[in-house]
């Protein structure tokens, strides 16, 4: 029996921290389970600091990327490209490229974090690039929102919209003061969850005068601690969802999302995300529209009149639904359905092609 080869390219290769790189080693995951051999590849070196400064650096990436992918061929069936990642990756071979949110729109949205220089520097070394690895095979796409985005600033519909997976047993509804002795939390009042980096574009600049004008604690689970609040460091996936269990709810006043993973784990395990409208919240705003009431702008005088509001409300029939929501279509279940069907779709259609060409071939010499 001959086994099948994909190759997945990723940013960072060898973490599991993440979206992108936690998508690549869910679906080599997958893969592997249906008997596949996979790959996964990124950038093997760095840009110079002239390339940096006039932009260059995600061409570098990209191209660092694809000459890896062409190191790993020997004979690869599939190659799984993800973003701008993958310029000069192997040609001949079913290709599938996934955009997780497109960069013209998260530096749009993150232009007053940004210095104008760096601003620019992003804009010039992404959109271009991302414009054309957006047509360099199936494009795939993570929310409705990033589907709208490729057509807006890349001109190009994508074939098919599949969200995030999460694993819906692991996060799942838990007693609270059990999680939170776990965690060795002491005290009592409503206490504030932040996953992931505190940068910017996720909010982070607005949490602890948010959480404190409303008199709430912050708990953080994520690289470079924040000032002020209780920092677990980057934890693991047992020990996350004992996070997500212990908070009052989820605090993400992201700027810019397509779909978060964050959202989804804390939503699976129940907890209240008080999240801005953008990514896949509108999606789930458009099924609940009620959810709105935990929706805020990135501004820190509105989340704190909704935090204080969280407080005294009732949202657990809510966030029943929500869970169900989130178990029929965000399951690994449908992530694995989904993808696996997707890939044999892609690789018939490779084959009828190719079965075409030589037709067409076979035809030519004998007509000549």
């Amino acid at each position: 029996m001959t086994v099948r080869h994909a190759i997945l390219m990723s940013p960072v290769p060898e973490s599991n921290a993440g979206g992108v790189e936690r998508f690549c080693s869910l679906l080599a995951a997958i893969l592997q389970e249906q008997g596949w051999q996979t790959s996964i590849v990124g950038p093997t070196s760095q840009p110079g600091p002239w390339t940096f400064r006039f932009g260059g650096s995600p061409l570098h990436w990209s191209i660092s990327t694809g000459r890896a992918a062409a190191a790993a061929d020997g004979r690869a069936d599939l190659i799984v490209g993800n973003g701008f990642l993958g310029v000069g990756a192997p040609r001949g071979v079913p290709r599938i490229q996934v955009f997780h949110g497109t960069s013209a729109a998260e530096i749009l949205a993150s232009r007053r974090g940004l210095p104008r220089r760096d601003f620019l520097r992003r804009l010039v070394g992404y959109w271009p690039l991302e414009a054309v690895m957006c047509r360099a095979g199936e494009l795939v796409v993570v929310s409705e929102s990033a589907a709208e985005e490729t057509a807006r600033y890349y001109g190009r519909a994508p074939t098919r919209v599949i969200p995030n997976g999460v694993d819906i047993d692991l996060f799942r509804p838990q007693d609270r003061r059990q999680a939170r002795h776990r965690l060795g939390l002491d005290g009592e009042g409503p206490l504030a969850l932040y996953v992931g980096r505190p940068d910017y574009r996720k909010g982070a600049d607005l949490l602890m005068d948010s959480a404190q004008m409303a008199g709430w604690r912050l708990l953080h689970a994520g690289a470079r601690g924040i000032p002020g609040a209780h920092n677990l460091g980057v934890i693991d996936p047992a020990r996350l969802a004992d996070a997500y269990a212990a908070a009052d709810c989820l605090l993400f006043p992201t700027r810019y999302e397509a779909c978060s993973y964050v959202i989804l784990e804390a939503l699976a395990c129940g907890t209240p995300a008080v999240t801005t409208r953008v990514g896949w919240t509108r999606t789930l705003l458009r099924e609940f529209p009620h959810y709105d009431a935990l929706c805020v702008r990135p501004d820190v005088q509105d989340i704190t009149a909704r935090l204080r509001w969280l407080r005294q409300a009732d949202t657990a029939p809510l966030m029943s639904d929500v869970r169900k929501f989130v178990s029929e279509h965000n399951s690994l279940e449908c992530f694995r359905s989904n993808w696996l069907a997707l890939i044999e779709q892609v690789m018939a259609a490779h084959s009828r092609s190719r079965q075409h060409t030589r037709e067409d071939y076979q035809w030519a010499i004998r007509r000549w």
